[in-house]
């Protein structure tokens, strides 16, 4: 009788336990790896002192907007945060749940209050997504400063929570337990995929991620700036191909040939292709001498970085050529290898040399050569750099200082009540996006250690009343390579405010100084008294400003610019040709020590003393060839012996007069979308 008493109470035991097993929560896989010391380019956990939690994007989400919040530890890619350093020593954190690093963790709407909320967003250039590291503890401690209050307050677990899916915000520098994180190093994912808890991944070094078909979503909100990579060995251009396939060389006119720089960290980035949005790597992400390279889908692999180096440059010491390191294995180079390209060992060979050339720009701002024969960098502005938007008239003065390289996305319509200049440095691509993009009372001044700069789809506009001679919305006078393209200057309406005009003595733009390897292309200037003033602006220069600019003027519309459309030009050489004007008084001004070489441009509606061409030359020269009027009593003719001929600087084709009338009226200005080139 004990015996079976013994036996049914053993039973029952058994089942009551296997009973409660099913109602105990089931327990989260730890992480608790041991803390490290992070750097950039590289994948972890976050870990909260207070609570032991990890930082965790809500519902492992990719989603631009979605919350953040510290959860139990379980190895979820929503649990897996990788850092990249920002060229100003701030840095990022992209959660893994988008591998392709288009979002990243956000302070809500850039607020600087106590309580703002945390979460991720797409990226945007702006301080609601840069943070300072600051050492926290001899643990390798960290808190998160948040730029969006200068600083002084940083990311911290709200109420000191220790519950799973307690809120993360900003909040002031208190130095409690809560703001303090530990960063433990995490797995890569094994795919480009988002939302599989526990994926353990590789190295990120090398190994089989290749089968991803993962696509770069180019940001669609302004217009990116294109490159070709052209090798010095076979001068031809590197271009893209279909998933997993091999990249070759080619001299074809098409969107294969075209790339896009996405920044990483200081120095490494990734290279989309424009027309399959795949990414240049090496098969498999093998990072071996010899590995063959290939277009293939985005995942968060080192494989897939490169580091650009100068390893040549021009006589302006602007870098000529290029090597692309791969960041995997830094003693590997992409390599041209007969019509594809390889992995090889990084000796700097003039297989290993690429120019960076940007797509759409001709003229002396392009790859040219100079007046003595030698070769000339292609202006590629801040492409090697952040991609920031700015929306007021501070941020965007503190991106355009300096020779730190930025894209400079204009993300809204900035104005200022009186002339506001903004002091330009090195390295710099100002760019509108496609919404907002007009600039009033802003004056870009490059006039001190400035060069490489780029000016792209913006509309610049300004107050009738500032009209002085030196109220010049664009001013260049130092230093090489200037690309001002699709831009729009609306000018006035000049049959208003006589009183006011009258007195005008302001300009569009001006470049003369030592600025040189200029081209204006693709823009719509507007109504004005004075349109371009080129060259020194005095009549004694001679000497010391002679052949400067060069420059290249082609495919622009001015309309009802008086005078100086295309310009008043001195001491430079010039090259003109396919654009537009119409409702004119003066066209070309030669005035001082010049040299204009114009093609098939088309004059109309001239008036007054209505003339293509103004003046003698003061000892200027000047030759057309095939531009038109459509009056027969106003004159083009020849000034002087030009010996001589842009085409022994750079290759370059034309349209009739008749036909870059049409393409201009189409095509010249900011634009709304897609800008289109005269190359296409």
């Amino acid at each position: 009788m004990k015996e079976r008493l013994k036996k049914f109470f053993i039973v029952v035991l058994s089942m009551m336990l296997s009973l409660t097993s099913l109602f105990l929560p089931i327990q989260s896989t730890k992480v608790n790896a041991a803390a490290v010391e992070p750097s950039t380019g590289n994948i972890y956990y976050i870990k909260n002192k207070n609570s032991g939690l990890y930082l965790q994007v809500a519902n492992n989400s990719s989603n631009s907007g979605s919350n953040v919040i510290q959860a139990n530890g379980t190895g979820a890619e929503g649990q897996r945060w990788i850092l990249e350093k920002n060229s100003s020593g701030t840095y990022r954190l992209h959660p893994a749940t988008d591998m392709t690093g288009s979002v990243s963790l956000d302070v809500a709407n850039a607020s600087s209050s106590n309580g703002a909320n945390i979460g991720i967003f797409k990226n945007n250039g702006c301080s609601a997504q840069n943070f300072k590291l600051v050492k926290a503890d001899n643990n390798n401690g960290y808190y998160l400063m948040t730029e969006t209050t200068n600083f002084n307050s940083c990311v911290e677990v709200n109420r000191a929570s220790k519950n799973n899916g307690a809120n993360v915000i900003q909040y002031k520098k208190t130095g409690g337990d809560n703001q303090i994180w530990y960063f433990e190093n995490a797995p890569w994912p094994s795919s480009g995929n988002s939302g599989n808890a526990g994926n353990s991944g590789n190295s990120g070094n090398s190994g089989n991620q290749g089968g991803t078909s993962n696509k770069v979503a180019i940001d669609g909100t302004f217009p990116n700036q294109e490159l070709n990579f052209v090798n010095a060995q076979n001068g031809l251009m590197m271009a893209g191909s279909s998933l997993n396939k091999e990249v070759v060389s080619n001299n074809s006119n098409s969107t294969i040939n075209r790339w896009v720089i996405n920044y990483v960290g200081q120095g490494v980035f990734r290279i989309v292709n424009v027309n399959t949005g795949y990414v240049l790597a090496p098969y498999n992400n093998n990072t071996t001498e010899g590995a063959s390279v290939v277009t293939t889908g985005s995942v968060s692999n080192n494989a897939q970085y490169w580091m650009i180096q100068a390893v040549k440059n021009d006589a302006q010491g602007t870098g000529l050529y290029y090597t692309l390191v791969n960041y995997a294995n830094k003693n590997l180079a992409l390599t041209a290898n007969g019509n594809g390209f390889k992995l090889t060992r990084n000796n700097k060979t003039a297989s290993q040399s690429f120019r960076i050339n940007s797509y759409g720009l001709e003229g002396f701002g392009g790859y040219s050569k100079d007046m003595y024969g030698r070769e000339k960098a292609c202006t590629i502005g801040g492409v090697l750099g952040q991609v920031v938007k700015v929306n007021n008239v501070s941020e965007l003065q503190r991106y355009a200082s300096g020779s730190t390289p930025y894209t400079i996305v204009i993300n809204n319509n900035i104005s200022a009540n009186s002339l506001t200049k903004v002091n330009v440095g090195k390295n710099k691509t100002f760019i509108g996006s496609y919404g907002n993009k007009t600039l009033y009372n802003i004056h870009f001044r490059n006039i001190s250690n400035s060069g490489n700069n780029i000016y792209k789809n913006i509309t610049f506009s300004h107050d009738v009343r500032i009209n002085n001679n030196d109220d010049i919305q664009m001013y260049v006078s130092d230093g090489p390579n200037y690309w001002l393209d699709h831009c729009t200057w609306t000018g006035h309406d000049m049959n208003k405010d006589a009183n006011i005009h009258h007195n005008d003595t302001d300009k569009f733009v001006y470049v003369g100084v030592k600025a040189s390897f200029v081209t204006i292309s693709g823009c719509n200037f507007g109504g004005h008294k004075y349109g371009l003033i080129l060259g020194y602006p005095q009549d004694n220069g001679g000497g010391t400003y002679d052949g400067y600019p060069c420059m290249t003027i082609c495919n622009n519309y001015f309309h009802s610019t008086i005078t100086r459309a295309p310009g008043l030009m001195r001491y430079g050489n010039f090259h003109v040709y396919n654009n537009y004007i119409y409702d004119f008084n003066i066209g070309f001004t030669p005035y001082t020590n010049c040299t204009i070489y114009s093609e098939k441009n088309r004059f109309e509606k001239g008036y007054n003393e209505g003339s293509p061409l103004n003046g003698n030359g003061n000892n200027s020269k000047f030759v057309d060839y095939e531009s038109t009027t459509d009056q027969n009593r106003y004159k083009i003719y020849n000034i002087g012996r030009v010996n001589w001929n842009p085409a022994n600087n750079y290759g370059y084709r034309t349209r009739s007069s008749y036909d870059a009338k049409t393409w201009v009226l189409n095509n010249a200005g900011s634009k709304s979308s897609r800008l289109a080139y005269s190359v296409d």
